[in-house]
This record gives structure tokens, sequence and C-alpha cells, in this order.
């Protein structure tokens, strides 16, 4: 096993783990709130996500770590990129879970926050760069590539939502909610991860995996819902006792009872 394919295999691994547990303390929270606050679209739709994206990455690193394939470096890359996104975000809802704030306000506007955009565009140029260098054969398009480009828009939309949301309560706020902009981070980075992993698989660096295969197209109808959910809060269509991470023009934070504080996750 080389040091690339271990990497690959363990972050994979601890990824997957850490969003299948978002999905675990959201379900815990909506069942011993259900009878006070009523169901939650976001908590509902945020828990199809975790136990379908959790898996596809622990899945895909259990394969790496025990059955004998090779990890790719884009792929090394992609997850490593998407790790601390991730932990800030995993860390805060664990605060929020024990009774905590769950967040953390960024004031005013960092140089390395309004840098974020400029540098999430020199990293997919990077990293389409070093697909066309490693590119390879035999080109074989499975369905299981279809279900990661979907996922790839889909994840892209989220985020596109996200930010949006960030921007619309920084004046609001005075800054930025770390757990909000953690999320928006988190959901871009896991497009690229998935288009990394369809990119593999497409030019014949990965095997087809059936686990893969179920655990991706399951994914797809997940995520169109959370971003159906993520657009419904954003525009202010419906309400929800969860809200949305940030906080969003359609439920401003302490509105009712029960209201997430700004930038905590379902609560």
């Amino acid at each position: 096993m080389t040091d690339i394919t271990l990497a690959v295999g363990v972050l994979n691994v601890i990824l997957g783990l850490v969003y299948t547990q978002y999905g675990t303390m959201t379900a815990i929270e909506m069942v011993r709130n259900r009878r006070t606050m009523g169901f939650s679209h976001f908590g509902a739709a945020w828990i199809a996500m975790a136990f379908t994206c959790g898996p596809h990455h622990w899945v895909h690193g259990i394969h790496l770590l025990f059955e004998g394939r090779n990890g790719g470096i884009l792929d090394l890359v992609a997850v490593a990129i998407g790790v601390p996104a991730g932990v800030v975000w995993f860390a805060l809802r664990v605060e929020a879970f024990r009774g905590g704030q769950g967040d953390r306000l960024i004031s005013g506007s960092p140089a390395w926050v309004l840098l974020l955009p400029t540098m999430f565009g020199i990293y997919v140029t990077a990293l389409v760069a070093g697909a066309i260098d490693v590119a390879g054969g035999p080109y074989e398009f499975q369905t299981v590539v279809l279900a990661n480009i979907l996922l790839v828009g889909l994840y892209m939309a989220i985020g596109y939502f996200l930010i949006r949301t960030q921007l619309a309560n920084r004046r609001h706020l005075g800054g930025w909610s770390m757990s909000g902009l953690a999320l928006a981070v988190v959901f871009p980075t896991c497009a690229v991860m998935h288009g990394i992993y369809a990119y593999y698989i497409f030019t014949g660096h990965y095997l087809f995996d059936s686990h893969a295969f179920w655990i991706d197209w399951l994914a797809v109808p997940a995520a169109a819902y959370f971003l159906w959910v993520v657009h419904g809060l954003y525009r202010g269509t419906f309400r929800d006792w969860n809200g949305a991470p940030g906080r969003t023009r359609a439920q401003p934070a302490g509105s009712g009872p029960g209201a997430p504080k700004p930038g905590t996750a379902p609560a």
C-alpha cells in the first residue's frame, strides 16, 4: 500500500464518520424536540444528506485500505482541502448539541474571508490541470459517474445559496457566522471530491464499486431535497424551526420560540 493510498483511505474514513455523526446528532435532536417544535424539513434533509455523503466516504476509504486498491493524488488533495471546514462545522455542531453556543462571529471582513472565492478558483484550476495530466484510459462512462456529476451540480447550487445567505446577513451581523461560513465551504469542496471521484472512475483509475453505486444514486434525491429546503429558506417561501446555518432572510435570529442563534446548526 502506497503512502497516498493510506492517506486517502484514512482521510475518507474519518470524513465519512464525521459526516455520519452529523446525521446522528440531528436525528437525536429532532426526536428530542418533536413534541414541542414539530417536524423540520431542514433537519430531515440534513439527515438524508449525512447518511448518504458519510457512507460514500467511509466505504471508499475502506475499499482503499483493505482491498488493495490504489488512491489517486487528486483524490488526496480534494479530501485534504475539504477536511478543515468539515472539522470546524463538526466541532461547532458538537458544541451546539451539548447546549453551547454552536457558533462564533467573525467580525468585519478579514482578508482570508475575502480571498476565499479567489483561493477556490485557483484550487479548481489546479485540479483541472492535474486531471489533464493524469488522464489515462480506457474511458468508460458508467452510471455511477452520472450520479456523481449530478451531485457536483447539486452541491455547488447548495453552496451558492448558503454563500448568498452569508452575504445577506453580513451587514446585520457586523461580520460572518463561522458555522454558516464553514458549511458554505463544505458543500463546494464536497462537490469537488465527487467530481474527482467521477473522473477517476471514468478514466479507469478507480474500479466500479457496487456500494458506491447505490449510495451515490441515493445521495442524488437527498441532495435535491436539501437544495429545495435551503432555497426555500433563503427565498422565504416557508419557515422551519431548525432554520438554516448562518440564519436566513426568512427567519431572523431570535424570531419566535426556539429560533436558533445566528449560525447555529439544527437544534
